[in-house]
Formats: structure tokens, sequence, C-alpha cells
């Protein structure tokens, strides 16, 4: 029976530093914009969300991403004391990034770039009719993060930069001031990101 024991022992210690380890090697994050939902939502119409799930290399310094940004937007004007929509517009924007961090670590300075798929829906400049536009692109970026790789689990932040281009001819096309087609119909977009906080685990 002490046999027994000392097996079971031994092999929940093997597990337990396997698991150490394996925290120590890599990560996950989830990061979110709150002021996406903070400011669109201010109106029942609007919708909006910014998000990323990370997957950290913490010995090489690199990590994987997938971003996703959702806008959802609507002008209404008040007809026989009820309000309809006059015009909606909708974004979507998906991208995979891969970024290298200068220190050999997930934290500090880092370069990257990514392939982002985009979704635009809404009215066309001097036009009535509504358009569907889906395109590709790609880009790099340059950013810094505040983390600490070492802990088990830990909150992180950081600025970051991205410029980028989408192939085809359907840019700039919409008929709309909202925040998402402001960044994304464009033939050359710019991305500049303060908010995302983000959470290690």
């Amino acid at each position: 029976m002490r046999e027994i024991f000392k097996f079971l022992f031994f092999i929940s210690l093997v597990f337990s530093v396997g698991d150490a380890e394996s925290i120590k090697k890599s990560s996950w994050g989830v990061e979110i914009n709150p002021l996406s939902v903070t400011i669109l939502n201010s109106d029942n119409d609007n919708t909006g969300f910014s998000g990323v799930v990370s997957y950290f290399d913490n010995q090489e310094g690199r990590e994987f991403a997938l971003s996703l940004v959702y806008f959802k937007e609507s002008d209404s004007f008040n007809y026989s004391n009820s309000w309809k929509d006059e015009t909606s517009t909708k974004t979507i924007n998906t991208a995979l990034h891969y970024r290298k961090f200068l220190s050999n670590r997930t934290k500090g300075l880092y370069y990257g770039g990514f392939v982002s798929y985009t979704y635009l829906d809404g009215a066309l400049k001097n036009d009535a009719r509504l358009a569907t536009v889906k395109k590709v692109g790609f880009g790099g970026e340059i950013g810094l993060r505040l983390m600490k790789p070492s802990s088990d689990w830990s909150f992180y932040w950081g600025p970051a930069l991205r410029m980028g281009g989408y192939l085809g001819s359907n840019n700039d096309i919409f008929d709309s001031d909202s925040l998402g087609m402001d960044i994304y119909d464009k033939k050359i977009f710019f991305d500049v990101d303060f908010m995302r906080i983000g959470f290690r685990f």
C-alpha cells in the first residue's frame, strides 16, 4: 500500500512540474477595449466590440493573435412620433497577427505583421443604394507590451500602431462618418491602439 502512495505522489509531482514548466514556456491572453462598448452603446441603435485572443511563446518572445473589431452604427430620424432607421453601417474586421519582441520575452517593444479581412456594409457616396464590400489586406505594426511573463497570470497593457493596405479597388466608396468606416474604408489604413487591456493566464 505504501508503494502505491509513493507511486501516486511521484506521478503527481511529475505532472505538477510539467504544468509549471508549461506556464513558463507559453500562456494565453485576452484583451478588450472597454471604450468601444461604452461609447457606441450610448445610443441603443449603436453597438461595438474590440477584442483580441493571444497565444504567447514566453521563451522565444513571440505572440500569435486573432483580433476582432465589430461596429454597427445607425442614424435615426423621428417620423410620426416613432423612431425609424435612416441609415445603418456595419463594420467587421478580423486579423491574424504575428509579433516578435525585442527582449526574447513577451514584454517590451515588439514588431510584427498581420493579414486582415474586412466586411463593410452601408450606403454608397452620392447614391441611395446600399452596398457590401469584402476585402483582404496586409500590414505591419509596432508596439509596446507591459506585462510580467514570469508570473502565472497578470494584467497587461500597451500602445500599438498598425498600418496596412487592401488588395483590389473597393475603397473609399461609403457615405458615412462612422468610426469603423473612417478606419477601414480606405486603400491604406492606420489604426492606433491605446485602450485595450489584457489578462494573461
